[in-house]
């Protein structure tokens, strides 16, 4: 019987949600175990850092935070044939990067000061021990290069599965969607277009037309900036899409992308009555909604700033 292919996972800024996707394989984890034995994977084995051997495949979860995750970073690149960048954290920075509009100074007051629920009358900001913060949040493949990025929050299961099996089978990746989310959308576009005469908020629309795009029924449905791996799972059932998949490969920054759709929804390209300063006020919180998971991959990354500000 040839030997295993050798398989690592390493957890760096993560939930472990999309460590949860890869047990969610269900029975394709029998077949996976067939071909291949997990040598570290933190969240399931107690293996130290300085026990890690080399691995044909490595999955990498979650985005830099800390000096601790560049570390780890780094070495499983060393230790590694193949690195995944799994899940849009690994991709683009994830949730966590909404910390890039705070400086760690605010952020390290906020969690060990100001919160109402910390007793902490000393404001002792703990020091020693603990990784220290970065600047801000980056991508994994702000840091190594990656051979593969899977993004998701977490990442679909089935498309998992799929994947890992072509890799250890030495066979043809199937194939990663390449459209955005509307292209796919089984909802019908209205005919006469996608204007927008209000935005509203998911619980404000109460039920929606089970059959309409969400866009013209009021909701901010991040469907064309968004990579179509998902399938349209959340509009399908009248959620509109928050963007945990990233942008379409091609799509520099999502937020961007989203801004200049919504410009177009609104007509404010072309309605002269339209008020751009109005549309703004609308969406209330421009960064949370355009960037909720890709503000460390964007052209601006981070909140900059300006000298005596």
């Amino acid at each position: 019987m040839a030997d295993k292919v050798k398989l690592g996972n390493v957890w760096l800024s993560v939930c472990s949600g999309c460590e949860l996707s890869i047990a969610d394989i269900h029975e394709a984890i029998v077949d996976v175990l067939g071909l291949a034995d997990f040598e570290f994977m933190p969240v399931l084995m107690d293996v130290k850092y300085d026990e890690w051997t080399d691995v044909d495949v490595a999955i990498v979860t979650g985005g830099i935070r800390n000096d601790e995750n560049r570390e780890l970073a780094l070495k499983v690149r060393e230790k590694a044939k193949v690195v995944i960048a799994y899940g849009t954290c690994a991709a683009y920075g994830g949730v966590f990067g909404l910390g890039n509009l705070h400086t760690v100074d605010d952020l390290t007051q906020e969690a060990y000061v100001n919160s109402e629920s910390t007793y902490n009358d000393e404001g002792i900001i703990p020091s020693e021990g603990v990784p220290h913060l970065e600047s801000r949040v980056r991508p994994l493949t702000d840091v190594i290069d990656v051979d593969l990025v899977l993004p998701g929050c977490p990442p679909r299961s089935d498309l998992v599965a799929q994947i890992v099996m072509a890799l250890l089978k030495g066979e043809e990746l199937p194939e990663i969607p390449t459209t955005n989310l509307c292209e796919v959308c089984p909802r019908e576009k209205p005919p006469e277009g996608m204007a927008m005469d209000k935005i509203i908020r998911q619980f404000e629309l109460g039920e929606p037309d089970p059959e309409l795009c969400l866009v013209p029924q009021g909701l901010v449905c991040m469907g064309p900036a968004t990579i179509s791996i998902c399938g349209a799972e959340c509009p399908s059932i009248g959620i509109k899409c928050q963007g945990c998949y990233g942008p379409t490969f091609n799509v520099v920054d999502q937020g961007a992308k989203m801004i200049s759709a919504i410009g177009s929804d609104f007509g404010v390209e072309h309605d002269k009555t339209v008020d751009p300063e109005e549309v703004a006020i609308e969406l209330d919180d421009i960064v949370g909604t355009f960037y909720t998971y890709t503000l460390p991959a964007a052209l601006v990354p981070a909140k900059v700033k300006k000298e005596g500000k």
